[in-house]
């Protein structure tokens, strides 16, 4: 057994190479981790690593206009979706764990709700909430000027950013669609998150922002959320690493139920 990240696979996604990376056994239990927006699938290598010496079977996609994966005409927020539902049904997995952060956490959400008899657990970090609806946007804005899920990419710092661009590693164009989408008020979004079955934990840090006041919003429309705040910062998974650990591998692999709010 490999603990490691591979190197990057392909596969061909709407006509387009989407790249992913593994860990562990193929015959474990699989997990997708699915990182944040301006981030990529080396965001989780001690993450993959510590699954994948538990026995997981660990599958890390970069979203389209992220690390390896093409770039594209459109970054709608369907457009991810519908990538990571074509990954999962190439590599044929039936039954699996999302963990996401940031944005991968808004879409993990999104294929809960797509694939309802496919998800046995979530694990959502630092995931923006967008609004229900034009007066909740309005909220929304008010409450920072910056939104909080664009800290996954300004803590990457300048120079990481730069480099990103530079070996076409990210795709800048594709922020004009996604953070203007997560801050438009999303009414079927928020109807569908009450027909998510599966338990879900939700993460976030004790001073992020919108994320951080926004979460119990989240928690109140989940049939089965329970709530772990720690640390600071957005990118938990990293910064907070052994934490992170502690209340993640738990909840994947003992299959306990939480109490609603920890």
């Amino acid at each position: 057994m490999d603990a490691r990240l591979s190197p990057h696979q392909q596969v061909d996604i709407q006509g387009r190479p989407l790249a992913y990376r593994t860990a562990g056994d193929d015959d474990g239990e699989p997990v997708v981790l699915i990182h944040a927006f301006a981030s990529q699938s080396a965001s989780w290598t001690e993450v993959a690593g510590a699954l994948a010496r538990r026995g997981f079977r660990v599958i890390v996609p970069d979203l389209r206009g992220h690390g390896r994966s093409a770039w594209a005409d459109s970054y709608a927020l369907e457009d991810f979706e519908q990538d990571l539902i074509g990954l999962l049904d190439a590599l044929q997995l039936r039954y699996m764990s999302l963990v996401g952060h940031s944005l991968g956490g808004h879409l993990a959400l999104r294929l809960a709700m797509r694939l309802a008899d496919r998800i046995d657990r979530l694990v959502i970090e630092a995931a923006p909430v967008p609004p229900r609806d034009a007066a909740d946007a309005a909220e929304l804005q008010a409450l920072q000027a910056k939104p909080a899920w664009w800290r996954s990419a300004r803590t990457l710092g300048a120079a990481r950013i730069a480099r990103l661009w530079l070996l076409r590693e990210f795709d800048f164009r594709s922020a004009r669609t996604v953070l203007p989408a997560l801050r438009a008020p999303m009414p079927h979004w928020w109807q569908g998150l009450g027909t998510i079955e599966a338990p879900c934990l939700l993460l976030a840090s004790h001073n992020d922002g919108a994320v951080t006041r926004r979460i119990g919003l989240l928690a109140n429309q989940l049939p089965h959320a329970s709530t772990h705040y720690l640390g600071s910062g957005h990118r938990l998974h990293t910064e907070h690493a052994e934490a992170f650990l502690d209340v993640v591998v738990p909840f994947l692999t003992d299959k306990a139920p939480l109490p609603r709010h920890a």
